[in-house]
């Protein structure tokens, strides 16, 4: 169906993956976009935060530095990233007819440091409603995965990439900017990461015709499978659904 606002036959969609810690979010992110490329699709891939100069600036930053900023300055550095990624790539890309797939989006703000570090939801929402300007996902996969899983999982990771990293570390006596950020995340406890977890299945409970709860135990052929089949469900309504001329996904 040819989409009079785009000017040709493609569809646009946007797709966030939310979780904590080992959920394996990225890895589904990266199965998803392979298989929709193979497909033919034209995917456009991002991150949070990242995936413009501000955004990257700032997954550095706060990577790095060895005195993290305030949970509430935190929001605010995230909804100002958010707004540039919004209006420079992923607006763009729909009004492209492209698809877009979020390694996380605004929704981690409200879990991380609205649940998770208390921040006021109240004041999150506001820096969400200004940096999103209204324009959320058509569908956002939640990988939930019980906290000492998620958390085992991240260790290991993190233990392997340090294995790979060790060289280069000892050579240059550079440090690796995830390590920071691991081990800001480890001394949140688990308490933080339960109210995380929480904070995520209470957004999804919210909005169920745009949330998709998965089990992140399960392997991962399985849940990119299950991802796929919901993924070419959304595409087949969109090309079905009446108001496909008149609208973009995500507006």
């Amino acid at each position: 169906m040819k989409n009079s606002l785009i000017g040709e036959d493609t569809l646009g969609l946007f797709i966030s993956f939310e979780g904590g810690e080992g959920s394996g979010k990225s890895s589904q992110c990266t199965v998803l976009y392979d298989r929709l490329i193979e497909k033919g699709y034209r995917v456009t891939r991002i991150q949070e935060p990242g995936s413009t100069e501000l955004g990257n600036y700032l997954r550095s930053y706060l990577k790095a530095t060895k005195n993290p900023v305030t949970p509430e300055a935190e929001v605010l550095l995230f909804a100002a990233a958010r707004t540039e990624l919004v209006r420079r790539v992923i607006l763009p890309e729909l009004v492209q007819g492209r698809i877009v797939i979020a390694d996380r989006y605004a929704d981690s703000t409200t879990a991380y440091q609205g649940y998770g570090r208390r921040v006021s939801l109240s004041s999150i929402k506001h820096a969400n409603d200004l940096a999103t300007n209204g324009h959320w996902p058509d569908l956002t996969f939640l990988l939930d995965v019980p906290i000492e899983i998620g958390l085992n999982r991240a260790r290991v990771q993190t233990s392997l990439d340090d294995e790979r990293d060790f060289a280069r570390r000892n050579t240059d006596g550079s440090k690796r900017a995830d390590e920071s950020e691991e081990q800001r995340f480890e001394g949140a406890g688990k308490t933080f990461h339960k109210r995380v977890r929480e904070g995520y299945l209470k957004l999804a409970a919210r909005e169920p015709d745009r949330w998709i709860v998965l089990d992140a135990t399960a392997k991962e052929s399985v849940l990119s499978q299950q991802i796929w089949d919901y993924v070419s469900q959304k595409l087949n309504e969109k090309l079905l659904s009446e108001g496909d001329t008149a609208r973009l996904p995500g507006f």
